[in-house]
């Protein structure tokens, strides 16, 4: 039986604003990491879960992190994230709480064993789950019906998070916060101009920003927050979603941040599909727009 999240448990998830180290200069920001996956030393408190580890591979190797896939002598399969720097350190405690608290519910997430840190690294360790990446399978199907499944799955898990309680927050605290976050990520340069291309915004990112302050929406409704709602986040098991990952972005805001970022990886049928799974009718473009504008200088 799935445990149920009752009141008052959501309540410790904060806007990230709030516990994210916004001070930190941007070299402790985004560190690059120079770890070698195959001889970077595994903490004793892993290992002690683990027991020894025989075989060891890399999936993942990003510029801040790593993600290690870790098999022991019983065929024990593990996921280990690797994180450097004290700002990503502190995404990845983060992610260890909120996955704490959603493991065991109606929100599959790969169960946590344990968290390190070990400056300047920070490990988690989580059993691994099982499922296919939700990119991988809309890649490579060719299926309309397959694809309008996993929409629908998708969109009916999301809408389970969005309605999980959350503590006394203001729409405005929160989205004020993302923003004043975007601004120092500007300001940091944490991201160049090139990268703000890739990811939609066409002209000065500065000026983007002063628009998307002078046009913020009206207030709505707060939810948990994802963060980074998209395909390759998600396992699945035909259309059946197994698992979701990486709740690092964590956050607590307005519904549709979450929509905005999913709905580019959708075509306009998929979208429709989403929309109504997760629980509306029609599509809010204005509010939609701004947010996944937003969402450019935040998950970074």
């Amino acid at each position: 039986m799935k445990r149920a999240i009752d009141s008052g448990t959501t309540e410790s998830i904060q806007p990230r604003i709030r516990s994210i180290t916004c001070g930190l200069t941007p070299a402790e920001r985004l560190p690059p990491t120079s770890l070698d996956p195959m001889t970077l030393r595994i903490p004793a408190q892993v290992l002690a879960v683990t027991g020894p580890v025989v075989h060891r591979s890399s999936p993942y190797h990003g510029r801040c992190g790593l993600v290690l896939l870790l098999q022991n002598a019983s065929e024990r399969r593990f996921v280990l994230k690797v994180a450097r720097g004290a700002y990503r350190m502190q995404e990845l405690a983060l992610e260890y709480e909120v996955l704490k608290l959603l493991h065991g519910t109606e929100i599959p997430v790969p169960k946590p064993l344990v968290h390190v840190q070990s400056r300047p690294l920070g490990f988690l360790l989580m059993e691994h789950a099982a499922g296919r990446s939700a990119t991988d399978v809309l890649r490579e199907t060719g299926s309309s019906d397959d694809r309008d499944r996993i929409a629908i799955a998708m969109g009916s898990m999301l809408s389970t998070l969005h309605h999980l309680p959350v503590g006394t927050v203001s729409w405005r605290e929160c989205v004020d916060g993302q923003l004043l976050w975007a601004e120092r990520h500007l300001q940091e340069k944490v991201m160049s101009r090139a990268e703000f291309r890739a990811k939609g915004i066409a002209g000065d990112p500065v000026k983007e920003l002063e628009r998307l302050r002078a046009s913020c929406p009206k207030p709505g409704v707060v939810a948990v927050l994802h963060g980074d709602f998209r395909p390759k986040n998600v396992l699945l098991d035909g259309e059946r979603i197994t698992s979701v990952l990486d709740w690092s972005f964590t956050d607590v805001g307005d519904p549709w941040y979450d929509l905005a970022t999913m709905f580019g990886y959708l075509d306009p049928a998929g979208q429709q599909l989403f929309l109504n799974a997760y629980g509306l009718d029609a599509v809010d473009r204005e509010r939609l727009d701004w947010f996944r504008s937003l969402s450019v200088y935040l998950v970074v």
